[in-house]
């Protein structure tokens, strides 16, 4: 359902490249390289593991055969142990970083190079223990920021890559998640779980300053600019995912009700910040994915012809805006396939 004062602008069937998949899965969080080149996107099963794949892209066009990711120790595609590499994230320069484990072992951050062979661990053990996830990195390249649970909770540390130091950022008696950076680097918006709910916060200037709180959880945040978060919130109860922009501490905004919420992603915003991609929670609205303007003011519908639509993905290459986003074929289709689709005359 979208807001009643929004601006709805209803398109025709949007064309579509499918991403071949060479096995068996649903795809999941579709992540863009910041020049557009490349796509990766994860396979999961439901049954305990989780692959990840990388594709070429040239022109809204996939190129060649998607290559699995390896997490050095791992065996083989959704074997028995729970093997896992998901949360993809891309650094400027072209590297691909991401949380995985294999056999049971810890959850650690590992890089890998498009053309390269398997991927290597970014961090040492003796630099920071505990599992890591929900690795971000800073517009610039230069810092990375992620959570690790080696104090028993989950903790947010930097890391900066000019000298390879960690230092714990974001701690408190509470678990810490979801961070990342605001566009110029200097701010990190994260979710800090409370009395079993998740508020947002904005680390800057040496301290965690409350954002936005409230019933349910208020998670996911990314930033639309300096100032403006966009985040999930189910305020409204645990059936209803809503999208939210809050531009000052206290300050919120509902953008779209009743989304389908991301396997695991914060929502979808352009590059410039002034689009906000969702797909709808609605049965009969879920053939579309939607594009919300960060300021409220129009949503923009893309029919998609399929079923389900969602986990969507923006970047702006090449004078283009490209979305990445998955569907069910059908309602008896057995997996989620990726598909990439040319939306800049939506958003222009």
């Amino acid at each position: 359902m979208i807001l009643a004062a929004s601006l709805v602008l209803a398109l025709g069937l949007a064309e579509a490249a499918e991403v071949s998949v060479p096995a068996d899965g649903h795809a999941f969080n579709p992540a863009w390289s910041q020049d557009g080149k490349w796509l990766a996107f994860e396979l999961n099963q439901y049954e305990g593991s989780v692959d990840l794949y990388v594709v070429q892209v040239q022109n809204g066009q996939p190129v060649g055969t998607p290559r699995k990711v390896d997490v050095p120790g791992a065996t083989s595609s959704f074997a028995a142990g729970g093997a896992m590499a998901a949360g993809a994230v891309w650094h400027p320069q072209g590297n691909l970083v991401f949380e995985g484990n294999s056999s049971g072992s810890p959850s650690r951050l590992y890089f890998w190079t498009p053309g390269g062979q398997r991927a290597a661990q970014l961090l040492t053990t003796s630099q920071v223990g505990g599992d890591l996830s929900w690795p971000a990195i800073s517009r610039d390249g230069k810092t990375m920021v992620f959570v690790s649970d080696a104090t028993g909770l989950g903790d947010i540390y930097t890391w900066e890559q000019a000298t390879n130091a960690v230092k714990a950022t974001a701690q408190s008696p509470f678990s810490e998640m979801a961070p990342r950076f605001d566009p110029t680097g200097a701010q990190i918006a994260f979710s800090r779980k409370n009395n079993g709910a998740e508020d947002l916060f904005v680390y800057a200037e040496g301290k965690p300053v409350p954002r936005i709180g409230g019933n349910g959880d208020q998670t996911r945040p990314t930033w639309a600019d300096a100032s403006s978060v966009v985040f999930f919130t189910n305020e409204r109860g645990d059936e209803h995912w809503d999208i939210a922009q809050s531009g000052a501490p206290g300050d919120k905004k509902t953008l779209a009700r009743d989304v389908r919420l991301p396997l695991r992603a914060a929502p979808a915003v352009s590059a410039d910040g002034r689009w906000v991609a969702w797909g709808a929670a609605t049965p009969e609205k879920s053939n579309k994915i939607y594009l919300t303007a960060v300021d409220g003011s129009k949503t923009v519908e893309v029919d998609t012809g399929m079923v389900a639509a969602g986990e969507p993905s923006l970047i702006s290459a090449g004078g283009k805006v490209w979305l990445a986003y998955t569907a069910l074929p059908s309602n008896s289709a057995t997996w989620r396939q990726l598909h990439v689709m040319d939306v800049t005359s939506r958003v222009n």
